[in-house]
């Protein structure tokens, strides 16, 4: 290949993965209020804005407008809409650039409270303007959640166009991670002895 044509490939490679990151933005949140991307703030227990519960929920502030509605999560598997384990809502009632995530997830006895989030489920889904959404969670029991994208094969409403919203459902507990890392650091070292001791 040609100097002038392997430039050409390198530029034409690099316009394409900067304009693609450009209309990617990614959102990412979960049931304890952490978050990352442009314009979401920590989410926060404060009173329902949409009055879907009494008392306090799990809210995320966003800089940028949104259209109302809820996306519903449910266990893998599961046929919509069957029970969903988690709701989150995209509230922007006004239409302003200032709108909201509210992070509603089930709690019982069997599953108790052990997040921010855990307040029980809304007692209705918003219909309108359409049907809510409902997807699949990924990942096992404990460790799972879902990608959300409007505008793609889930439909085109709540939330904004052109976004991608990871939702962490559930976040491992400190232990499993704990024993989950431990677990995979004796493995590395008994493959680093293993090695060590086929090389002499």
């Amino acid at each position: 290949m040609k100097p002038s044509i392997k430039i050409l490939f390198t530029l034409a490679c690099a316009y394409a993965i900067t304009t693609a990151s450009s209309f990617a933005q990614i959102y990412t949140f979960d049931e304890f209020g952490n978050s990352s991307g442009p314009g979401i703030s920590p989410g926060v227990l404060q009173p329902d804005p949409s009055g879907g519960l009494p008392g306090l929920v799990l809210v995320y502030n966003l800089a940028f407008p949104v259209v109302t509605g809820d996306v519903a999560l449910m266990e893998p598997g599961q046929p919509a809409p069957g029970p969903y384990s988690d709701v989150v809502r995209f509230w922007d009632p006004t239409g302003a650039p200032q709108s909201q995530i509210i992070f509603y997830s089930d709690v019982s006895a069997a599953d108790p409270a052990d997040s921010p989030a855990d307040t029980g489920l809304p007692v209705q889904l918003i219909i309108a303007p359409t049907n809510p959404i409902y997807i699949n969670e990924i990942g096992p029991e404990g460790n799972n959640g879902a990608i959300y994208t409007p505008g793609g094969a889930q439909g085109t409403i709540p939330g904004t166009v052109g976004l991608q919203y990871n939702i962490i459902s559930d976040v491992p507990e400190p232990d499993t991670l704990a024993l989950a890392i431990v677990g995979a650091g004796l493995l590395l070292f008994a493959l680093k002895r293993r090695r060590q001791a086929s090389v002499r």
